[in-house]
């Protein structure tokens, strides 16, 4: 039993032997296994190991390959860098040196700039200096020209008192030398030749006056037809009516009515052609242009005292009526009654202006409208103009006297004639009066001293004048039926003296009257 038991032991043992061995069989058949699958894939392994050894040679061959490609390329890489490189520096020197080009092409511009500045403000300096010594040297022969303006001027002045003084004493040919002169030397220099002793001068030694007896009356009125400078009219109060026709230094007068039961007081051309011719003792007489002679009365019996215009038709002035004629039928449409005594009329704003015997004017505006106001001076006022372009009044009184009255409404007194101012007329500027005492006087309103010139004299009462259409001559009737002419136009004087001219200063004369310190000049070839 023990036997059985130690056998199933021993069985038991050997089973358990054989179980372990064959486990370790399988074990070892296992890591047989295991390891020939290790081995395989070992083989594997290397095969593979092999097979990217042979590929890592490859690829160390292609990169040893490319290396050396890469190598070449850095190499050209770093030789094109180097070129790069250098050329960047010859760029960057070239550039630098270009930069100190520019800057030194600046710096010079710079330097240019300020030297062309500094040059300009020297120009400009210069030019100042140049401009500052020309207005100085300017002034220098302005003030010199002034200055011998003022010399040429007062010497011309002179030579016209002297001319005068030489006139007087019979020296004709003197004077006519000294007035010519004077009036050289006056225009030269841009003086004023209607000074007195200039304008006098020539008046004087010109001789321009003429006159003519003509009329056995008085001549009381002188009318140019307005579109004829030959032609004129004239009125007597021995009831003569005549028309004078000039050429040069004649005339030639045509009897139109000689009728003493007349007394003409004033005669008037008009536009068209027709003349009007007024009586004192109320008769009215129309000469139509081309028709035949027109006799009006006026209604209410009235000393007439003259005719105008008033608008298109004329108005006949009485001491103490007026009365209107219509232009185109030649009748009286209208008259009327005055409540003052006239004793002269004019006109003033393009209107009839009346003067009473009391002190008072009135502006005919229309018949039944006048305008009235004192007059500003004390006397009897028998002449009066006006011009509303220069803003002049001009007042003649019965004693001589004349008011000149400016726009401002200051008055100035001009006193020459010795009787009762006759008639006034206004030429821009000038002034022209007559009077009884037988002058007819020039006076410059535009003087700051206004001093009478003498045109001429007549030995008799001077009536009325007026002057021809282009102002160049002067004409006067007076109480002893003379016609007086006379130039008021500087140029036909100067014409005159100069052909009336017969020498030239001689060289005592030219230092005495001229002066020494004067070049000499031969006057008549002038």
């Amino acid at each position: 039993m023990k036997q059985i038991g130690k056998i199933g032991n021993t069985t038991a043992a050997a089973i358990v032997l054989a179980a372990l061995l064959g486990v370790g069989c399988l074990r070892v058949y296992q890591l047989y296994s295991n390891e020939a699958q290790k081995n395989k894939e070992l083989e594997n392994q290397l095969a593979e190991l092999t097979k990217e050894e042979q590929r890592s040679a490859v690829m160390q061959q292609v990169n040893a390959q490319m290396e050396e490609i890469a190598n070449e390329e850095r190499r050209i890489s770093d030789e094109q860098r180097e070129a790069a490189e250098l050329q960047t520096k010859v760029a960057q020197q070239e550039r630098q040196n270009a930069e100190r080009q520019r800057h030194e092409a600046e710096q010079e511009r710079q330097n240019a700039l300020l030297a062309e500045h500094k040059a300009v403000e020297a120009s400009e300096i210069a030019q100042k200096a140049r401009a500052v010594a020309e207005q100085q040297r300017a002034e220098a022969e302005q003030s010199k020209r002034v200055t011998d303006t003022l010399s040429f001027i007062t010497l011309s002045r002179s030579l016209g008192n002297v001319a005068m003084n030489q006139l007087q004493t019979g020296n004709q040919d003197l004077a006519n030398l000294l007035a010519y002169t004077s009036y050289l030397f006056t225009n030269r220099y841009k003086g004023d030749i209607y000074n007195p002793s200039v304008y006098q001068a020539l008046v004087a030694t010109s001789q321009s006056k003429n006159s003519w007896n003509k009329h056995k009356g008085v001549v009381s009125s002188i009318s140019f037809y307005p579109k004829d400078n030959s032609r004129f009219l004239t009125v007597s109060t021995y009831g003569e009516i005549m028309e004078h026709k000039t050429t040069g230094d004649n005339i030639k007068s045509t009897t139109l009515l000689n009728n003493n039961e007349y007394d003409f007081r004033c005669v008037v051309a008009v536009q068209n052609g027709d003349t009007y011719v007024a009586s004192r003792h109320g008769q009215v007489m129309i000469f139509p242009n081309g028709g035949e002679r027109i006799m009006l009365t006026i209604p209410k019996q009235d000393i007439l005292l003259g005719i105008t215009s008033i608008g298109e038709q004329m108005l006949v002035i009485g001491e103490h009526t007026l009365s209107i004629i219509d232009t185109k039928s030649y009748s009286i449409v209208k008259s009327r009654d005055l409540p003052f005594h006239v004793v002269y009329f004019n006109r003033y704003d393009y209107s009839p202006i009346l003067f009473d015997d009391q002190g008072k004017m009135h502006i005919v505006r229309a018949l039944d409208r006048l305008e009235s106001s004192k007059v500003p001076y004390k006397g009897q006022v028998t002449a009066f103009a006006s011009s509303k372009n220069q803003g002049l009044k001009t007042y003649g009184m019965r004693d001589g006297t004349i008011y000149l009255e400016r726009a401002n409404g200051k008055a100035t007194k001009l006193v020459s004639h010795r009787s009762q101012v006759t008639k006034i007329k206004l030429n821009g500027l000038r002034i022209y009066s007559s009077s009884y005492d037988g002058k007819l006087n020039l006076w410059m309103a535009d003087q700051e001293k206004i001093e009478p010139i003498t045109l001429f004299t007549t030995n008799s009462w001077i009536m009325d004048f007026t002057y021809d259409n282009k102002k160049q001559y002067i004409w006067a009737v007076d109480q002893k039926g003379n016609l007086t002419e006379a130039y008021i136009a500087v140029p036909m004087m100067v014409a005159k003296l100069k052909n009336q001219l017969k020498r030239n200063f001689t060289r005592d004369e030219w230092d005495y009257y001229v002066g020494k310190n004067i070049p000499y000049e031969n006057i008549m070839d002038k």
